[in-house]
C-alpha cells in the first residue's frame, strides 16, 4: 500500500508540472500568435507606404522628364492634356 501511494504521488506531481507547462506554453503560444499579428499589420503598413512612394517616384520622374523634354510650361499643359484624355476614357468605359 505504501508503494501505490509513492507511486500515486508521483503521478500526481509529474502531472501537476504537465499542467502547469501546458499553461505556460497556451500563454508563449498566446503572445506568438499576437506578435505574428502585429507583424503582418506593419508588413500591410509598410507595403502600402511603399507602393505609395512607388507612385511618388513615378509621378516625379514623369514630371521630371516632361520638364526636360519641354520644357516647365509646355509640361504643365501636357499633363492636362493627358489627364483630359484620361478623364475622357474614364467616361468612355464607365458607359
Amino acid at each position: 500500500m505504501g508503494n501505490e501511494a509513492i507511486l500515486i504521488s508521483g503521478i500526481e506531481h509529474k502531472i501537476r508540472k504537465l499542467i502547469a507547462l501546458n499553461v505556460k506554453l497556451k500563454e508563449e503560444n498566446a503572445k506568438l500568435h499576437q506578435h505574428i499579428d502585429d507583424l503582418e499589420n506593419n508588413n500591410q503598413t509598410l507595403t502600402v507606404e511603399i507602393k505609395n512612394r512607388k507612385n511618388e517616384l513615378l509621378n516625379i520622374t514623369l514630371a521630371n522628364t516632361f520638364e526636360v523634354e519641354f520644357g516647365v510650361e509646355d509640361s504643365k499643359k501636357k499633363i492636362d492634356n493627358l489627364i483630359t484624355e484620361i478623364d475622357k476614357c474614364i467616361e468612355v468605359l464607365s458607359d
